[in-house]
């Protein structure tokens, strides 16, 4: 009987130690060589539908998007294309009009506007031309009509004041377009470094055409100014920044 027990014995040592191959056990092996083994995400371009029609054509390298993206417009014609390196838009985005002529091309480098913006016409002349610094945008722009004659006519953006500091401690400030468009927003801060980076500004409570200020008398001694800017719509649908420096006449006002 013992011989046999011993037999069965040598035989369940053979077979734990065949299953560990004779490592400690915890994976570490297996861990290494997934480290090491080729990236086999997907390669080649992929093809998204929408009812039965292609809507987006994508490049990719091992998964990532590299090369061109493409959308496209229900009767099959090229929306946008856009250019990706390492999963990244980089290089020139186009978008087009249904008839195929050329609507828009914007620069990115890592996912960010860097560069001039142009807007085209139908005719191939350009609309705008509007510039970006690392996605932040400079104030001002270039807009054209359609024979190619410059945009200059826009308006001002001016101010008026309610001034209550003797009796009630208030300083009203309205900002407003010589127009009185509706088609503004009004904020408190400034340009930073020259840009109109509206992230660190405070947007001021308006009207359909009005902004507002309420300073009021405090303790602590203020500038002697404040700084508003306005993002004005244009008629050609692109926003145009205005800085307007208002001086305060008195030093308590926050």
């Amino acid at each position: 009987m013992k011989p046999v027990v011993t037999f069965f014995m040598t035989i369940l040592i053979l077979v734990a130690f065949s299953c560990t191959g004779g490592s400690s056990g915890d994976g570490s092996d297996r861990k290494s060589k997934a480290q090491h083994a080729a990236d086999t995400g997907f390669t080649g371009t992929r093809s998204y539908t929408k009812g039965g029609l292609i809507v987006k054509e994508v490049h990719y390298s091992n998964g990532i998007k590299e090369g061109l993206t493409r959308t496209f417009y229900r009767g099959g014609a090229t929306e946008q294309e856009i250019m990706y390196s390492d999963n990244a838009l980089n290089g020139e985005a186009k978008w087009f009009y249904p008839d195929g002529k050329l609507f828009r091309v914007t620069p990115y480098e890592n996912d960010t506007i860097n560069g001039s913006q142009v807007q085209y016409y139908k005719n191939g002349n350009i609309k705008a031309r509007i510039n970006y610094i690392n996605g932040i945008r400079v104030p001002q722009l270039e807009e054209f009509a359609m024979s190619g004659a410059k945009i200059t006519n826009y308006p001002a953006v001016t101010y008026r004041v309610e001034d209550t500091y003797n009796s009630k401690g208030v300083y009203k400030i309205f900002i407003e377009m010589s127009d009185l468009t509706e088609n503004v927003k009004y904020y408190r801060g400034d340009f930073v470094n020259g840009l109109a980076d509206l992230s660190v500004c405070t947007p001021l409570l308006q009207t359909a055409t009005t902004g507002y200020l309420n300073l009021k008398k405090g303790e602590v001694t203020s500038a002697d100014s404040v700084t508003v800017i306005a993002a004005y719509l244009t008629g050609y649908g692109n926003r145009l920044y205005y800085r307007l420096a208002i001086p305060i006449p008195y030093k308590d006002l926050n």
